[in-house]
């Protein structure tokens, strides 16, 4: 049986789609916030910048995507973290008879 006031209260099935839902932020301790923050403090040693061939014959570094989600992963903890893309800019196309490029940031 509901508790008086229930019928006020958001549920999934009254949530409105269409409004902007407000995420909201766990309460940590001042130890949680430590121990984050000398996480996050850390620099990457060179096991984690992946290399492949650039244009020119260069190199272009760069985070595989499978090793940044195990960092975050190991500092938030699995469903501790989000992404999103935000925004995406084209910076240039190339066409050419045998291949085609996109650069986006």
């Amino acid at each position: 049986m509901p508790a008086p006031g229930d019928q006020y209260r958001d549920t999934k099935a009254s949530i409105n789609p269409f409004e902007e839902q407000i995420p909201r932020v766990n309460e940590y301790t001042a130890q949680e916030i430590a121990t984050l923050q000398s996480k996050l403090d850390k620099q990457l040693g060179p096991e984690y910048i992946s290399t492949r061939p650039g244009a020119g014959g260069g190199k272009v570094h760069y985070l595989a995507a499978e090793k940044v989600i195990n960092l975050a992963n190991e500092v938030f903890g699995f469903n501790g973290w989000s992404s999103a893309i935000q925004n995406v800019q084209i910076d240039f196309v190339s066409v050419s008879p045998h291949s085609a490029g996109l650069c986006a940031d």
